[in-house]
């Protein structure tokens, strides 16, 4: 009987592993590449603040896809040598834990886990499947540029009284893309040869001029100044949520104009604006929850003052009070904010029904807005098409008018925005996925032809 720790049956299982993570990566080219090229074509445009926004999305993105195309390859591996990993650590790999409900029986829920400790733990446990460790460089300028881009893409998604982002520069942008780039190359290259598919990927970048310069070459030796937090009220209320809903309305019109790609019914900008446009939605409910908590007029319930600010209150086992960020789901967000403000602005009780139409689009728009941002692995990675957009500025703007309609007063800011967010034509966006299409044929046709 043969040792299963003896050099010849280690370096038949790796040769297994790098088959087995070669056809992983052929069908799983998407999770790679894909937001990360949109966020480099992104950057292009990044001398316009809403493009320089959604860089930094598209690169955020890129960020969650390789961590879930990393999951998958470290997955696989537990398939094949199944004691690979331990239960929490599978646990952790598939993003659920299994817990005893008050009843005694047993539930599966969701697993908590940070952006940051997942840069460190994914890419770690992978490479335990090829008895190796993988060592987050703390200190270098890759962290210290992601750590930033985590930093701005949270405040861009959910912005706060006290952490208000005016603007991103192009360099924060370009910033973002290389932080990702730097990354990658880092598990990379502390797991080669086994990351098979991310050679192409991420080995050179075509510069302007036409050559191939380094991975993270944009801000290279270049001091990035931070874009300053501010506070809402040092804008000014108005600014910020027309600055707010115009950004949202630009890039939904900016998208639903370009067309789309060769492989599908959307593009890299129809991806973006989903997540903007849902982004504006809960800065719109931000801001005006955070004016209202600061008009010493209207007084709140401590516990509708601590849900409105997003926070969660309580003991540690010091016996001291702590204060943590609540983190709150969208359906609860959507129906509450209103609900509160309403009562305690306006003096009326409001209920919001999300079983009408506009209300179920609403909330499968987001569910496909999750799938882009976070990439689920056991899914394959989000599209938006053209009509998908369509259908999710529909539902917000529905959603708005429904909170112009329960509570006028609370909201008559997003009541006089309305007309600027127009809905556009379903025919027309048909009949240009339909050219679309026709002129990727011909072009596809044409290559053929002069193909040997």
């Amino acid at each position: 009987m043969t040792d299963d720790n003896t050099p010849d049956v280690k370096r038949k299982f790796d040769d297994e592993l790098i088959e087995l993570w070669g056809d992983i990566a052929k069908s799983g080219m998407d999770r790679i590449f894909m937001h990360l090229r949109d966020a480099r074509e992104a950057l292009r445009l990044a001398h316009t603040p809403v493009m320089a926004e959604a860089t930094v999305i598209l690169a955020s993105a890129a960020l969650e896809s390789n961590l879930a195309h990393l999951t998958l390859r470290a997955l696989a591996a537990a398939r094949v040598r199944p004691d690979l990993y331990k239960p929490e650590q599978l646990e952790y790999l598939s993003g659920r834990k299994t817990v005893v409900t008050d009843r005694g029986g047993l539930k599966e829920v969701p697993l908590r886990q940070s952006l940051e400790e997942r840069l460190q733990v994914v890419p770690d446990l992978l490479a335990r499947s090829v008895h190796r460790r993988y060592k987050l460089p703390k200190n270098s300028p890759a962290i210290r540029k992601l750590r930033r881009t985590i930093e701005l893409r949270d405040a861009i998604i959910h912005p706060r009284w006290d952490r208000y982002l005016p603007s991103v520069s192009a360099m924060e942008a370009a910033q973002a893309v290389d932080a990702v780039e730097l990354y990658l190359n880092s598990v990379q290259r502390q797991l080669h040869p086994y990351l098979v598919g991310y050679i192409g990927a991420l080995l050179t970048i075509r510069g302007y001029d036409k050559h191939d310069v380094a991975i993270g070459h944009r801000t290279e030796d270049k001091r990035v100044p931070k874009t300053k937090f501010v506070t809402m009220s040092s804008v000014g209320i108005g600014r910020v949520l027309v600055q707010s809903w115009m950004d949202m309305v630009m890039i939904c019109g900016f998208a639903l104009e370009s067309g789309c790609e060769g492989d599908s019914e959307g593009s890299l900008l129809t991806r973006v604006a989903l997540v903007l446009l849902f982004a504006g939605l809960d800065s719109q409910l931000s801001i005006v929850a955070q004016w209202r908590l600061h008009d010493g007029a209207i007084t709140f319930h401590k516990a509708e003052s601590n849900f409105l600010k997003e926070n969660t209150v309580g003991l540690g086992q010091d016996g001291e009070v702590e204060i943590e960020e609540d983190r709150q789901g969208f359906k609860e967000r959507i129906v509450a904010v209103p609900t509160i403000l309403a009562r305690r602005v306006e003096g009326r009780e409001i209920t919001l029904d999300l079983g009408t139409k506009w209300g179920e689009q609403l909330q499968k728009s987001y569910l496909l807005r999750n799938a882009v941002v976070h990439a689920p692995p056991d899914k394959p990675l989000a599209r938006v098409t053209l009509l998908e957009l369509r259908e999710a500025i529909v539902a917000v703007r529905a959603y708005f008018e429904e909170l112009g309609r329960k509570a006028p007063e609370t909201f008559k800011a997003q009541v006089a925005l309305l007309p600027a967010f127009e809905i556009p034509d379903e025919e027309k966006i048909k009949a240009s996925i339909k050219a679309e299409g026709e002129r990727w044929k011909a072009v596809n046709s044409r290559f053929n032809r002069n193909v040997p």
